[in-house]
């Protein structure tokens, strides 16, 4: 970049478009800056929550509400990119140090909605933490799990494929997601991983969102 261009600070919110300069005093007192106003903020419901599937550890920082379902379709359904950074803000410095050294993975979309949004909903969201995130699955079909019925979601382990798996050896992984419901779709991935890679030398998950206010060991 040449050293004469400089790039504009932001300073409206990226949810609301509302002025962030009113909260600039409130940010400064926490030792941090958010993206997003604090009225925003505070419509982010905190779960906080830590348990565990198949002896990995599992976050999920929010119980998802309506606030976050009207976010995430504005997000994936009306292609707004530019909310990539909504989703991690107010955990973003926890996860950059806590994940420093992990490389980041994701569920696969359907080909089909990737060429709709024209970009990975995952990846750019993963990429708030840092750049070190692989596109590794893939979908055999085009095969949705909202559009399933909550029982049949177990079928998502017939669809769900992994690709470059020698990549991981020897590797730190974080496994993220969006919304965490049945559990099915991180399984199936935690499942490819186990299978394929021989030696992993941590494997946590990160999710944004429970959609049920319980945990239950698996």
């Amino acid at each position: 970049m040449h050293p004469s261009i400089k790039i504009k600070k932001q300073y409206h919110c990226l949810i609301c478009f509302n002025d962030l300069l009113h909260d600039f005093s409130f940010q400064s007192i926490n030792g941090k800056y958010l993206p997003i106003c604090q009225t925003c903020q505070n419509q982010f419901e905190r779960a906080n929550l830590h348990f565990q599937i198949q002896h990995y550890p599992i976050w999920i920082l929010y119980y998802y509400n309506d606030f976050i379902k009207k976010l995430i379709y504005q997000y994936k359904g009306c292609y707004d990119i530019a909310l990539a950074p909504v989703f991690l803000a107010d955990f973003i410095e926890q996860l950059k140090k806590k994940y420093k050294d992990y490389v980041i993975l994701f569920p696969p979309s359907t080909d089909q909605d990737n060429q709709k949004r024209g970009f990975l909903h995952m990846e750019e969201i993963a990429k708030q933490i840092h750049q070190n995130v692989w596109n590794i699955f893939y979908k055999t079909e085009n095969y949705k799990q909202s559009n399933i019925p909550f029982d049949n979601r177990s079928l998502i382990h017939k669809v769900i494929g992994i690709k470059n798996f020698k990549v991981l050896e020897n590797q730190k992984i974080l496994l993220m997601d969006d919304i965490y419901t049945s559990g099915n779709t991180i399984q199936t991935c935690l499942n490819l991983i186990t299978k394929n890679v021989v030696k992993i030398k941590d494997l946590q998950i990160l999710c944004i969102c429970q959609a049920k206010k319980k945990t239950v060991e698996i």
